[in-house]
């Protein structure tokens, strides 16, 4: 508790309260609050009714400067919290129905890492700060003495070659889990990779975004490769940051890394050709040498990357939530498969996103867009398409207009045109879209839609010679999952990404949100993306050519092809009829082919990202069913301890010794594992 005049503003407040500390539970002292029975770090309140337990919790890692230094906080004052404070944390583990509570919640808390965040209470009459917590767990792993320090991740989609670049031109980036009320990060985690700024003065934080940093001197900041006992060496992992202990930071300080400056490129272009010079330093080589990289670069086009930069900025102005990773993930999905489904809880904007991604590519309602809401009444492709008079010789269109549409994008093949079937699976979709999940399956001049029997007599001529689906048309699903729809059959699951869009948390979201921008020149400025021709529409052409062809099976390395071969085995054991087929290995390598490239030629996401996508789009999502059925392939759920045990599929996960590189699995297997404990079932 500390006594003080000043009263923070809001914002100063609500990222305060953002912050992530590692904390003990405070050793019993005569400097304890004497807010309990006695002066231990856990008892119970002296104000016995209610009961109430009120415990201590000292700081082991650093705090917002603004509590030292405006409000004069001292590192070795307590935060003070009560068990009705963290209620919900504590009855998720029974500690509330324990006979001895206080037993319960000392052994619970003593000689652990407790990862919390601060909450500031203000007494007016006293003009007192109360320096109570947000419990955000506590960690199993036994207490090692000393202090710890925060290493800050970057998110998932951001490669450690774009990272380099990013530091090398000073240009803007976020830390989602630790804003800039902490001090300065000494070390950041992306991409396999620990970036380590050596000068407290190499990074910069932003005057006006509390998530964004610069990089000023990355002549000091060294690469370093990540140890292969890293998950061993982190403590209090939560999203996108870890604590190390003191003695762990000094293990990698003391580790050898590279200059992120070792090589120096200067880029410029001429005549539409992009000339990247690369000078190689005497540390690499005695000679001066250089080498020049030419790729061509059409100046009327618009580059996949920036296309990228556009979609982002419509979903900022448009203050919505979609991180990076999600546009380049659907992008991607639309590339490879051309009919992806968006799947999710009701209210998590799939509909949205999809009609978002039809904006970027300069598609609107009625012009070139067609959106197709589904009623639970379909039930065969007639519903969708229409149905052929026998007796008139006439093909009565459905009120959908979809055959109409079709036979616009048929006769323009180069301009794009895209469906949006809304809330597909009210209906039964192997049935009013069979028509379509067979074409799916043919290449090229094969995709033919046939309305009527060659043999019929049709005085419609267009509608006799069918409709030809070009490669000029995306189908875009969007689903939810629950009680009140139908499920997807694994024949369809194997022609499509089912991509199922999270629910970000609302604090994040208003940071979102509050970050907007409102022209193109606000966003390149704080983001360092370059926006080109933002009102061009996409061709069918240029987007055609931003797609790499399949290659089959060498599209995928052996160490991935042997995961899915182990991963079909576990599953094929259970059910024969279910696994990984030829079809989905090659339209993962054809998805992992083409992940879009930034300005300098490397992928928008790391490949350990991409490829763990890719299992739980394509393989995890046909693990469905009853918890005798599949419990042995997903594992379980202790949800007394909070605790998941992997089954047969989580433990192959986890014998690759590199269990953060498909963690978007482990979490899905985890989800599904919760689904099981609490239904009995999961779809």
């Amino acid at each position: 508790m500390t006594i003080t005049t000043i009263k923070l503003n809001e914002l100063d407040k609500r990222e305060i309260e953002n912050c992530y500390i590692i904390g003990k539970l405070a050793e019993e002292s005569y400097d304890l609050p004497r807010l309990g029975d006695d002066l231990k770090p856990i008892t119970f309140t002296s104000k016995k009714e209610p009961e109430r337990i009120v415990f201590y919790i000292q700081p082991i890692s650093p705090e917002p400067e603004l509590l030292l230094n405006r409000l004069g906080k001292s590192p070795s004052e307590v935060y003070i919290s009560f068990d009705t404070h963290s209620r919900r944390y504590f009855e998720s583990k029974k500690l509330n129905q324990a006979e001895n509570r206080l037993e319960a919640y000392k052994e619970h808390l003593e000689n652990k890492l407790i990862l919390f965040k601060p909450r500031l209470t203000y007494d007016d009459l006293k003009s007192t700060y109360h320096y109570n917590i947000d419990l955000v767990f506590v960690d199993d792993d036994n207490l090692e003495p000393g202090t710890y320090f925060p290493i800050p991740s970057m998110a998932k989609v951001t490669t450690s070659m774009r990272f380099k670049k990013i530091l090398q031109e000073g240009k803007p980036f976020q830390l989602p889990s630790y804003n800039s009320y902490m001090d300065l990060p000494e070390f950041i985690v992306c991409d396999r990779h620990i970036y380590h700024f050596t000068d407290p003065d190499a990074l910069r934080k932003s005057e006006t975004n509390p998530n964004t940093y610069y990089c000023d001197h990355p002549e000091v900041v060294t690469e370093i490769s990540l140890p292969e006992n890293w998950s061993y060496m982190t403590k209090g992992v939560y999203k996108e940051i870890s604590f190390i202990s003191y003695d762990n930071a000094i293990k990698i300080r003391d580790m050898e890394g590279k200059s992120i400056v070792d090589t120096e490129s200067v880029t410029k272009i001429v005549d539409g050709t992009e000339e990247v010079k690369v000078d190689i330093k005497k540390t690499f080589n005695d000679s001066n040498d250089s080498i020049t990289i030419k790729r061509t670069t059409a100046n009327n086009n618009i580059e996949e990357h920036n296309f990228i930069y556009r979609l982002d900025y419509l979903a900022r102005k448009k203050k919505l939530t979609y991180v990076l990773e999600d546009l380049i993930n659907f992008h991607t999905s639309l590339k490879t498969s051309r009919f992806t489904i968006l799947g999710g809880m009701s209210g998590t904007g799939k509909t949205e996103l999809a009609n978002l991604y039809a904006e970027a590519l300069g598609l609107k309602i009625n012009n070139r867009l067609k959106v197709v809401p589904v009623k639970p009444s379909f039930t065969e492709p007639s519903d969708i398409l229409g149905f052929f008079n026998h007796q008139s010789g006439v093909f009565m269109e459905s009120e959908t207009g979809l055959v109409s549409f079709l036979k616009e994008a048929e006769k323009d093949p180069t301009q794009l045109f895209m469906v949006i079937f809304d809330e597909m699976n009210l209906g039964q979709v192997e049935h009013y879209f069979s028509d379509f999940i067979s074409i799916l399956e043919l290449s090229g001049d094969q995709q033919r839609l046939e309305l009527v029997s060659p043999n019929s007599l049709c005085y419609q001529q267009d509608i006799k010679e069918g409709i030809s689906i070009g490669n000029n048309v995306l189908f875009v699903g969007t689903a939810n999952f629950d009680e009140t729809t139908k499920d997807f059959s694994n024949r369809l699951l194997d022609r499509a990404n089912v991509i199922r869009l999270d629910k970000p948390n609302f604090i994040d979201s208003k940071r979102r949100e509050e970050n907007s921008f409102d022209s193109t020149s606000q966003y390149e400025a704080a983001e360092g993306n370059e926006l080109k021709n933002i009102n061009d529409a996409i061709t069918a052409n240029l987007f055609n050519d931003w797609v790499i062809e399949e290659k089959g099976l060498k599209a995928l390395e052996d160490a991935e092809l042997d995961l899915l071969d182990r991963i079909h085995e576990e599953i094929s054991s259970l059910d024969s009829q279910t696994g990984v087929s030829f079809r989905i290995v090659k339209q993962i390598g054809h998805y992992l082919d083409n992940i879009p490239l930034d300005e300098d030629n490397h992928p928008m996401m790391p490949r350990h990202v991409t490829f763990d996508y890719q299992i739980k789009q394509r393989i995890l999502t046909k693990i469905r069913g009853h918890r005798d059925q599949i419990d042995q392939l997903v594992g379980s759920y202790d949800e007394h301890n909070q605790k998941f045990a992997p089954g047969r599929l989580g433990l192959i996960i986890a014998d690759l010794q590199e269990e953060e590189e498909l963690s978007i699995s482990v979490k899905f297997l985890q989800q599904k594992a919760k689904e099981l404990m609490r239904n009995g079932y999961t779809l």
